[in-house]
């Protein structure tokens, strides 16, 4: 026993100090006989936190005022970020720091505004280029970015007016011209099916473009486009010279070597390691008071929690919330959250029997035991999601599908389940707030009410870079729609037309009636439409919705950020 112990405190301190990466710590609690979640709890009792980790979305955007020049280290960036720290308690009239490094739980796959899809990649874009719009970082309405006004000529032709004497980093002017290639580039080019260009084709109906003059241009779409202005907070304008797409060496190089006319540019990224951003000098909007940005992709929570708490880090991404306690009390340390735009929900492959029957659909709704989930996982956070919409859309009238493993069970032999029918469910690590743990008590759900589960857990670069990709997840798979907000783009989510639906659900109601919505203006026609849709995916439950995830972000405390509901961190938010 003596023996055993020295063991385990070794681990346990292996584990804190995050020289070991998270699969080779669990391998060797493994061999010693401990489970993940127990190797998890004990872990937190030492104060380090689960093993879990996330980065931040998935699906879905600015300078600030002048500061002092100083000199800057090499394109590595320091280790620790500069600027005093303190225990002000606040995030108003902090210290704003020359550096600041930001750790996500994931590298980026790709800078290529038209091939990233996840929330840590538009968090460095959003740095390097410019949106033409933006959302305001407290309410989320729309405001002019590089757009500095627009307005609809007539139901099917918008005029938008840039930004006069704004530059590219290479020194290209953005124009027109460019505003237009970037359309083009997306609708037309040699990309493919990917999400952004899917939204810009079939939820806009983009056409072509029209030049007016050198900063003003038109784009016709083919059907009204109430959300337009909306879906351009997540629209990059690109310089024509550098993105020519020219064959696949060209495309490749852009992935790796962005140009925009954001605030910040490229300077260094070392895969896996850093992505070193400093500030662009001739930006055409307020100069950022922060000079360099340094975003690091740390896997494991307890290594980004040491990091914080010694000053290797300004903010990390997704906090476990029984560490919140923790790091608000920290003395250089803070807690910023808020109830984010994401769903966590499992995805059904309703092409799969039994799966194609909406009645085994609905047993899995009703066996998911949230409160106990949130109660030994969530530290009490969150509430249980009824429906795949973000406010303020969401249908008022529906309720989450109450916890009742009783009329699941009855569900399953209705629809002539076997007792112990076997299916696999994927779930990822490293992305989302505790989504191993989560992914296998929704399994121990599953199996309480008659099936078997086997759970095939996958690191997200696997997750996210292979099987996802694949388009051939298995049955079950854990996964989270992150941050649009105008509904429609939350329901196109289980579209059939839409490449990343991967229940393959297929309903002509649906169909039909979504057809409708893309058509209408209306503000209240439209809301009518998002709540019929809605009661129609709810009764058909391609999904099991979980919840709308609250986004727990460490900060040190005189750093004065505060956490956006579209999972946004963009520096150009401080000192505002």
């Amino acid at each position: 026993m003596q023996k055993g112990s020295e063991e385990l405190r070794q681990l346990l301190a292996d584990a804190l100090d995050g020289k070991q990466s998270r699969r080779e710590i669990l391998r060797r609690a493994a061999a010693m006989g401990i489970s993940a979640p127990v190797f998890g709890a004990l872990l937190a009792a030492c104060g380090g936190g689960d093993e879990s980790s996330d980065s931040g979305s998935s699906d879905s955007g600015s300078g600030s005022g002048g500061g002092s020049q100083t000199t800057t280290p090499s394109s590595g960036g320091s280790s620790t970020p500069t600027g005093s720290s303190g225990d002000s308690g606040s995030s108003g009239g902090g210290d704003i720091p020359e550096e600041v490094v930001i750790m996500q739980g994931v590298d980026a796959n790709t800078l290529d505004p038209l091939l990233r899809n996840a929330t840590p990649e538009f968090n460095i874009n959003v740095h390097i280029f410019d949106m033409f719009t933006k959302r305001n970082p407290k309410t989320l309405e729309v405001e002019p970015n590089i757009v500095t006004e627009w307005k609809t000529i007539d139901d099917l032709t918008w005029e938008f007016k840039l930004v006069e004497g704004a530059t590219f980093h290479n020194g290209d002017p953005v124009n027109a011209d460019a505003a237009i290639y970037s359309f083009e580039r997306c609708a037309k080019g040699k990309i493919g099916e990917q999400p952004v260009v899917q939204a810009l084709t079939r939820l806009i109906g983009y056409e072509s473009a029209e030049k007016i003059d050198d900063y003003t241009f038109r784009v016709k779409t083919s059907k009204p486009a109430a959300i337009f202005p909306d879906l351009l907070t997540s629209f990059e304008i690109v310089p024509p010279s550098v993105y020519t797409d020219a064959d696949a060496d060209a495309i490749a190089k852009v992935q790796r070597e962005p140009v925009g006319s954001g605030p910040y540019k490229l300077v260094e990224w070392v895969k896996d390691d850093h992505i070193t951003l400093e500030a662009f000098e001739n930006y055409w909007g307020p100069k950022p008071k922060v000079k360099r940005v340094i975003f690091r992709p740390v896997p494991e929570l307890s290594s980004r929690v040491v990091a914080l708490q010694n000053g290797e880090a300004n903010i990390i991404v997704n906090v476990a919330p029984d560490l919140v306690p923790q790091l608000d009390a920290g003395e250089n340390t803070r807690v910023s959250q808020v109830t984010g735009g994401r769903i966590i929900f499992i995805g059904i492959r309703c092409d799969k029997p039994p799966f194609d029957d909406k009645r085994v659909r609905q047993a899995l709704n009703y066996a998911v035991d949230f409160d106990s989930i949130r109660t030994a996982l969530l530290n009490g956070a969150g509430e249980r999601a009824a429906t795949i919409v973000n406010p303020p859309h969401q249908n008022p009238n529906l309720k989450p599908y109450p916890y009742d493993p009783e009329r699941a069970r009855a569900l399953l032999k209705e629809a002539g389940v076997p007792e112990g029918f076997e299916v696999t469910m994927d779930a990822p690590s490293g992305r989302y707030i505790k989504d191993a743990e989560m992914a296998q008590a929704i399994a121990q759900n599953f199996e309480d009410i008659g099936l078997k589960i086997n759970l095939r857990v996958l690191e997200w670069s696997v997750y996210a870079g292979e099987l996802l990709p694949s388009g051939n997840p298995d049955p079950l798979f854990f996964l989270g729609l992150g941050a649009p907000f105008t509904g429609e783009q939350e329901i196109f989510y289980v579209h059939p037309d839409y490449s990343l639906n991967y229940t393959f659900w297929q309903n002509d109601t649906f169909v039909a009636k979504f057809a409708e919505l893309n058509q209408t203006i209306d503000p209240d026609k439209r809301q009518q439409l998002m709540n019929e849709l809605q009661e129609i995916i709810y009764d058909e439950c391609p999904w099991v919705p979980l919840w709308h995830q609250v986004d727990f972000y460490g900060v040190t405390k005189t750093f004065p950020w505060e956490a956006r509901p579209d999972e946004q961190i963009f520096v150009g938010d401080v000192g505002i």
